[in-house]
């Protein structure tokens, strides 16, 4: 440990040979997913080497990368439980012809007034009823960002009917 905290890459490579295996076998026990836990393998191995100071002399380093390889499983697999699965590219925004009927072209109103990303937003929110977070997800957006741009696009909508009347 003191050699790979002076900045002996061979040292460090001698670690990894050493332990990649079971820091490997660690991860994969938790994400059940070869190249999930190859790259929590290399992610606890950056992680360990960024906070090798932490390390102390009285406690053994080889449990504290299996530790680091751990959560960083952990923390994998609780992402992907909570990742949304649905595309907005894939989202039929119109069902079908009677759905526009029934909407009295509101959605076509709506195409044409708000940018792309507000009626994405529009439509993902108020139509199929995605909860804000969710569409942030699905948009790679903050949820504030998705509420913000949620109220603007009505706003704009309510601002042209009026102008429209």
């Amino acid at each position: 440990m003191r050699r790979i905290r002076q900045g002996d890459s061979d040292a460090f490579a001698q670690l990894y040979e050493e332990t990649r295996r079971q820091v490997y076998y660690t991860a994969y026990s938790v994400c059940r997913d070869k190249f999930a836990a190859e790259t929590v393998m290399q992610d606890a191995f950056v992680k360990f080497y960024e906070n090798i100071g932490a390390v102390d002399d009285k406690h053994n380093p080889y449990a504290y990368l299996l530790t680091i390889s751990r959560n960083l499983a952990l923390n994998l697999v609780k992402r992907e439980r909570s990742r949304v699965t649905v595309e907005p590219e894939k989202v039929d925004y119109v069902k079908s012809d009677a759905d526009l009927a029934r909407d009295n072209g509101l959605t076509h109103f709506a195409a044409r007034v708000l940018t792309e990303r507000e009626f994405r937003v529009l439509m993902l929110c108020a139509v199929h009823k995605y909860k804000r977070h969710e569409v942030g997800k699905m948009l790679d957006m903050p949820t504030a960002t998705v509420t913000w741009t949620y109220n603007k696009a009505i706003g704009k909508l309510k601002k042209k009917l009026e102008e429209e009347r």
